[in-house]
């Protein structure tokens, strides 16, 4: 049995009393009746005072743009009609029908369990105007129906995509949201920025950090903060990249999908009560002397996150942390009556825990923002016309549009129309790419220009930017090294210092010996060494480099030896042509000619090389008979009148084509150095060979070069190539040693050889078939780029599928290790200074609060400096973009379309 009444107190304003339909805001049968109550008024709004318990009576009070109740009513019972008449699989309850049959605005109606109203008395609100007709039935709870549906009386309103939450006077406000009902309140809105306010936000810092990680990688919002003390959000979005509505509806599918805890958390009063204890402090013991005992429990109080510290240090971590020399400091201000002193260091510490999380939560943000934007909303290409749709209900298959100034939301491959895309937040290329027909595209890049569709390969949380989001999420998130490297040498130096008060105990008394105590070495450290790391792996991504495990870049300044696999790595995946040969009156310029006729359809290397050396000629392209094109053991297609025949040494066998005597010494040589035949015949006649041979990569000589030059002390080479043309490659770059002939699976055992000879072995591989090899080693490098990052193993990724970035992994590193030490001296020498200056000079409790906290402050700012790099990275990558855009938007204008799609189908084939 529902029971409920309505009232209309004022004109404009419809309320709804009851006990049990608001017990549970979140129920689906309670979002259907608000859906259909929003849907009813385009600037309807609803206040519920009260609901989410079930027993109290809650009121929902609905403001509507009618003057009287009867004309609201009906519209509402024009939607329950619609919902007892829809199909959708989500069950409705009585009590829905039974509000459409209250048009008349029925004081109190009572509903049986099969939904039929009865009327026990009724207040006409508009006595001109006859109720509407009942629904043909009442649907029960049987019935199915789906909440905001698209139908024939208007716009629909879903409440799908919110949860409802009281605040904590029990209000909950639901508001339109375009087609969404949304539970956010904007408090001020700007163009471009708002501040809102949730329920859920409200001392829940959970919540607030589980929104802000739905918001890191959303294309189109630039900056936000969430403040769990007052339940808002500030947020700064692109209005040309997303609406405001658009908007909304993130943030309500965000607080969704966190888990709201039902207690709120405790109020976090550390850094202001430090802040107001130093003052109070100073009055009461250098003026007011009665305020002491106030002054004194204030500075207890802030003081307890010091001991729980300590605590947790001593029982769970079972060791003697600095922590534990901290909590042993304020004890003895406490004890001493030093309660400024104490004061001033509470406030030191907390400022330092403050500083260390807004640096983190900045770090973090600056790597996920390198690579991990996502666009949230797409152009769905259905029934011919384009559909805004939300980015998760793309599936596998569909089609989407990309205009000029749009980031590509998703993996895919390019179907129709033609793009230029600026990939360089992705790849780190910085020249844009021109993209035709069957090319691959990536999401989070920019289209510079054009128009294109796109066949949806992966999108969401399956693209490649997004894995690369998630695993800088999981870089960031790591204990890294260098923090536990902080942390040892910060308990290194407890026992020392304990051996020293006790010393100063015994000689100066407990002020000294309170004084040498808080002049630890291991606070600021602890702090800066993994600011340090984190800042230095934001830094990394901002040049390209993807550190999936943050050891790695600790490791990499301990490498001593450089392990190069050869083919893909210090050789291009795509050969080149080197001789051509023609027999039988053929010459080596219409060989070619014909040879990449027959090859323009593949994409593998071998194509790929003799199609682009052939476009360097400027001959037209040939084209094939298709009815004449046949694949096997080679090609054998129809090409300008004649039958040509491509492929190996076998393939011509088999077809029974005769080879001369002069191509035995021929192919001998090449395959002694390595090198692939492509043989070709004519009209089945031996027409000639195209040699391929491996290309160098252009930057292999000046990246051996800066190894050198940065203590690199051994490099060699391994590959599963012939001995000769890996010797030769060796010898021309001046390596130390070479492996040749040596399988995938053999790999790992040639680095283990070198770790056992007392080297740290980096090893530079392909990511994927040598995988059990970059497993084995102390750092593993792949050069496979965005494409493969879901499959890659190893531990640092070079987005730009090159070399370049190998001698800035080094800089890095090294920055990183002299960042660290640089953090050492800045806390190691002003507190030997201090503790010299309490047994020679009488420095006191305050002389040593004052030093160890200036010192640790100056190593956190250490540890930030990479930020600063980061800052001027960003610069000098957007300046290079504008420039390489501007050339090739200057270049795109003044090419023929028909030009260049020509020329691109080529190259994708």
């Amino acid at each position: 049995m529902t029971e409920f009444s309505l009232a209309t107190p004022r004109a404009g304003c419809l309320q709804i009393i009851s006990k049990t339909l608001f017990a549970d805001l979140n129920h689906p049968n309670t979002k259907a009746f608000l859906s259909c109550l929003l849907e009813a008024d385009l600037s309807a709004s609803i206040v519920i005072r009260g609901g989410g318990v079930a027993g109290r009576e809650a009121v929902a009070e609905i403001t509507h743009s009618t003057a009287s109740a009867a004309p609201f009513l009906r519209a509402i019972s024009r939607r329950m009609r619609t919902i007892a008449n829809a199909s959708k699989p989500v069950p409705v309850d009585a009590v829905l029908a039974s509000v459409a049959e209250s048009a008349d605005c029925e004081v109190t109606a009572k509903t049986s369990a099969s939904g039929h109203a009865k009327m026990n008395g009724h207040h006409r609100a508009d006595a001109g105007q006859a109720a509407p007709a009942s629904p043909k039935h009442a649907p029960t709870s049987a019935e199915h129906y789906y909440p905001g549906q698209l139908n024939n009386d208007g716009l629909r309103v879903s409440l799908l995509d919110t949860r409802l939450f009281p605040d904590r006077k029990g209000v909950t406000r639901i508001g339109r949201n375009g087609t969404h009902a949304t539970s956010w309140e904007i408090v001020h809105e700007l163009p471009g920025r708002l501040r809102l306010k949730h329920p859920a936000l409200y001392r829940r810092k959970e919540v607030c950090q589980a929104v802000e990680r739905e918001l890191m990688s959303v294309l189109g919002i630039d900056n936000y903060k969430a403040r769990p003390a007052t339940g808002t959000l500030l947020i700064n979005y692109d209005s040309k990249k997303l609406r405001k509505d658009q908007v909304l509806l993130i943030l309500d599918k965000a607080v969704a999908r966190a888990e709201v805890p039902e207690k709120m958390d405790p109020l976090d009063l550390d850094f202001p009560l430090a802040i107001a204890s130093v003052p109070l402090a100073a009055l009461a013991q250098y003026a007011v002397l009665p305020l002491l005992p106030l002054a004194g429990a204030l500075f207890a109080y802030t003081s307890i996150t010091t001991f729980k510290e300590a605590y947790n240090v001593l029982v769970h971590e079972r060791r003697l942390g600095v922590d534990v020399l901290d909590a042993i400091v304020v004890a003895g201000c406490l004890a001493t009556g030093q309660i400024f002193a104490g004061s001033v260091l509470c406030l030191c510490l907390s400022f330092g825990r403050m500083l260390v999380k807004k640096t983190q939560d900045d770090s973090k943000r600056l790597l996920v923002q390198a690579f991990g934007k996502q666009a949230q909303f797409v152009r769905l290409w259905k029934n011919g016309e384009e559909v805004e749709t939300p980015m998760e209900e793309l599936n596998k298959g569909d089609t989407i549009v990309i205009h000029t100034g749009d980031a590509v939301p998703v993996d895919g491959v390019l179907k129709e129309g033609m793009a230029m895309i600026d990939q360089h937040a992705l790849t780190g290329e910085s020249t844009p790419s021109e993209k035709a027909v069957g090319d691959r595209v990536f999401a989070s890049t920019l289209v510079v220009a054009g128009k294109a569709f796109i066949e949806v390969e992966t999108a969401g949380c399956d693209t490649a930017s997004a894995k690369i989001a998630q695993i800088l999420n999981d870089s960031a998130g790591y204990k890294l090294e260098s923090q536990n490297k902080g942390e040892k040498m910060a308990d290194k130096c407890v026992v020392p210092t304990l051996g020293i008060a006790a010393v100063a105990m015994a000689t100066l008394g407990p002020q000294g010996a309170v004084a040498v105590l808080n002049s630890d070495f291991g606070t600021g450290i602890r702090m800066a060494a993994p600011l340090g790391m984190l800042t230095s792996l934001a830094l990394c991504a901002h040049k390209g480099i993807l550190v999936k495990d943050g050891r790695a870049l600790d490791l990499m300044n301990e490498i001593d030896t450089v392990l190069f696999d050869k083919t893909g790595t210090l050789t291009r995946e795509r050969p080149e042509v080197g001789r051509i040969v023609g027999f039988n009156g053929h010459s080596k310029e219409r060989l070619l000619q014909l040879v990449a006729a027959a090859e323009q359809r593949f994409a593998h290397p071998i194509a790929k090389a003799i199609v682009m050396e052939f476009e360097e000629t400027g001959m037209p392209m040939l084209p094939i008979d298709d009815s004449e094109y046949k694949v096997g053991y080679g090609i054998d297609a129809q090409i300008d009148g004649h039958q040509v025949m491509v492929g190996s040494i076998r393939y011509l066998k088999m077809e029974g084509i005769e080879l001369p005597a002069e191509m035995d010494a021929f192919v001998a040589d090449a395959h002694h150095e390595g090198n692939t035949l492509v043989m070709a015949a004519i009209d089945r006649k031996f027409a000639g060979v195209i040699e391929l041979c491996a290309a160098q990569r252009p930057e292999v000589v000046e990246i051996i070069a800066g190894l050198r030059a940065r203590g690199i002390k051994h490099i060699a080479i391994i590959s599963g190539d012939h001995e000769a043309p890996t010797r030769k490659l060796a010898m021309a770059l001046g390596m130390d040693e070479y492996f040749a002939g040596v399988l995938p699976g053999d790999k790992a055992e040639y680095v283990e050889r070198l770790q056992k000879q007392g080297k740290k072995v980096c090893f530079v591989g392909d990511g994927i078939n040598d995988s059990i090899a970059l497993k084995k080693a102390n750092v593993s490098i792949s050069l496979r780029g965005a494409s493969s990052i879901a499959t890659d193993t190893a531990q640092i990724v070079f987005m730009e599928e090159s070399l370049h970035r190998l001698c800035e992994l080094r800089d890095v590193a090294m920055s990183l290790d002299s960042n660290i030490k640089r953090s050492w001296y800045l806390i190691l020498a002003p507190n030997a200074l201090c503790i010299l200056g309490a047994f020679t000079m009488g420095f006191g409790i305050m002389a040593s609060v004052l030093t160890n906290n200036v010192a640790a402050l100056a190593a956190l700012a250490n540890g930030m400096l990479p930020l600063k790099r980061i800052a001027d990275e960003q610069k000098r990558k957007q300046a290079e973009t504008d420039l390489a855009n501007a050339l090739a938007l200057q270049q795109h204008s003044h090419v023929r379309p028909a030009v260049h799609t020509e020329k691109r189908q080529l190259q994708a084939v």
